[in-house]
């Protein structure tokens, strides 16, 4: 008779806790990352439309990068108020294991208008 050896691979997992990962400044420049791992290689992309897509921007779309790695790059939209983007990435491991997590970015928006005392 023949053995049959049965492997099984550990699902990815995000080491970045779900929820807010920063707040930047409307226009500043955004370096910030998430992180996931597993017993094989991870890749990082979004399942929504919100941190890559430029569609609604800066109503309701950041237009950052995401590299595979989860860092996540690029310009703050500059919203007119403070806003809080909503978006959901996905792990996926060599083995094409999934695990989705979602996390959001504020954006805040400083005072604006002027006073004067006298």
């Amino acid at each position: 008779s023949t053995n049959n050896i049965i492997t099984a691979s550990t699902a990815p997992s995000f080491s970045t806790g779900a929820g807010s990962i920063g707040t930047v400044s409307a226009g500043a420049t955004v370096s910030l990352s998430v992180a996931a791992s597993s017993d094989s290689s991870v890749t990082i992309t979004e399942t929504t439309s919100v941190l890559t897509s430029n569609a609604n921007t800066p109503a309701a779309t950041m237009n950052l990068s995401l590299a595979s790695n989860g860092a996540i790059t690029g310009t703050a939209p500059s919203p007119t108020n403070t806003t809080t983007y909503t978006f959901t990435l996905r792990a996926t491991d060599a083995e094409s294991q999934t695990v989705d997590r979602t996390f959001t970015i504020t954006v805040s928006v400083g005072a604006t208008g002027g006073g004067q005392f006298n």
